[in-house]
């Protein structure tokens, strides 16, 4: 018998009852089961050719810590489609703390992604543009100093990119469209419990303060939700800051392939606070987000600038699409002026259900998809061509990286892969 088998068994059945409500919450199911028929659409994928043109987008990366306590890494992006490739390459060596590593590295992969996106475009291409991943989630993060030594503010170069990104996309009017598979997102599950809480709460300050205290300070709404001392109210106010996936609620109410009504999402609770301190001072915010590198005066007016740009972010269309019961839902994410919305993303609070016409997107979906395991094949083609292996990230990259500094690079515990 294998070891700790007894006692794995044992130990997950003390915890069974609790698991099984976690995934079969009746009560709070019973409260989505009234509402979500009325934002969702049945749909079947249909069998269109894949004619359109495309260029997908993706990117990956190879890392490594350096024995000096620092670490190294290779991120590269391609534009994959209409019979042509375009590839860009960042690597750079930096010392920071693991978490800050993993995030920075993150981010790197994003920029990369832009970066070749222009690229492809500034070269002729002008229909649509696939990428891997949330457009609104790269639109949400804050600029801010890094914890690195060589790089700390490369938030800024990575919104400048993004933003002359979206700005070239919205002028040559070409279709940005972000897919997400298995998305962590609630966006969903938030406009569903703020429908239901409003038949619920009649007085609209008492709603609005429970939502934001909800969103900023949890244990603060929920002692103002038992003070309404309705069960339901408080059942939701718990659901809200669960924070659980909106695939599970699609998931689990969903008897048919369909697509949520589309939604238009705005700033965060975040950018919020933060637009009103660059309105009333730029210089200070700066200075808090950029406690060292704002000393540097042509620094200072660089990040000023973007900033000040990144009020104008447009507002984002998104909605999951479901193409087959036995799949995961998909996440896409548009720009709102593909759909000749003029509304920064700060000019949206909660998320609103807006009326438009879907058709070429899922069109292009449906084109797309060919079943579970390969739930687009444009960005399926652009993995498999940008995808970078440990092995050729230690016998190309890392190797390069040893003759340059002419030396073993990693510790005598980071194992490199061997083949026979």
């Amino acid at each position: 018998m294998p070891e700790f088998l007894i006692e794995f068994i044992n130990n997950l059945n003390e915890k069974t009852k609790r698991i099984l409500e976690n995934f079969e919450n009746k009560e709070i199911n019973k409260l989505y089961e009234k509402l979500f028929p009325f934002y969702w659409i049945d749909h079947d994928i249909e069998n269109h050719d894949p004619t359109q043109e495309v260029i997908a987008i993706d990117s990956s990366r190879g890392h490594c810590p350096t024995n000096n306590g620092g670490f190294f890494f290779v991120s590269r992006a391609m534009a994959y489609g209409n019979q042509k490739k375009y590839k860009e390459v960042y690597t750079d060596f930096d010392f920071s703390n693991v978490k800050t590593q993993s995030d920075y590295i993150g981010r790197v992969m994003e920029w990369t992604e832009h970066s070749v996106a222009i690229q492809a475009i500034k070269k002729g291409f002008t229909k649509y543009v696939l990428i891997d991943g949330s457009i609104y989630g790269r639109l949400s993060h804050l600029p801010m100093e890094l914890n690195l030594d060589n790089n700390k503010g490369f938030m800024i170069q990575y919104f400048e990119t993004y933003l002359n990104l979206l700005d070239i996309c919205k002028k040559k009017k070409i279709p940005l469209i972000g897919i997400s598979k298995e998305s962590r997102t609630s966006f969903f599950r938030e406009f569903l419990i703020k429908q239901i809480l409003k038949s619920k709460i009649s007085n609209s300050q008492l709603l609005n303060k429970l939502l934001s205290e909800a969103l900023d300070f949890p244990k603060n709404a929920i002692k103002l939700a038992k003070s309404t001392k309705d069960d339901d109210i408080i059942l939701l106010t718990e659901e809200l800051i669960a924070r659980k996936p909106d695939s599970l609620l699609i998931l689990n109410n969903a008897h048919h392939a369909g697509y949520t009504k589309p939604l238009i999402l705005g700033g965060s609770a975040r950018w919020r606070r933060a637009e009103k301190k660059i309105k009333v001072d730029s210089k200070g915010y700066i200075e808090s987000s950029f406690p060292i590198l704002s000393e540097d005066i042509k620094f200072l007016n660089q990040a000023k600038k973007i900033i000040t740009k990144m009020l104008d972010f447009p507002s984002i269309v998104s909605f999951h699409i479901l193409p087959i019961l036995a799949d995961t839902p998909l996440r896409i994410d548009i720009p709102s002026w593909y759909f000749g919305i003029d509304r920064r993303l700060l000019d949206v609070g909660w998320p609103e259900v807006v009326n438009l016409d879907l058709s070429e997107i899922l069109k292009l979906i449906s084109a797309g998809y060919c079943g579970l395991g390969n739930y687009n094949i444009w960005l399926t083609a652009v993995d498999n061509e940008v995808r970078l292996s440990r092995k050729d990230f230690e016998e190309l990259y890392l190797k390069k990286f040893e003759e340059i500094i002419g030396k073993k690079a990693t510790p005598r515990g980071y194992r490199r892969v061997r083949y026979p």
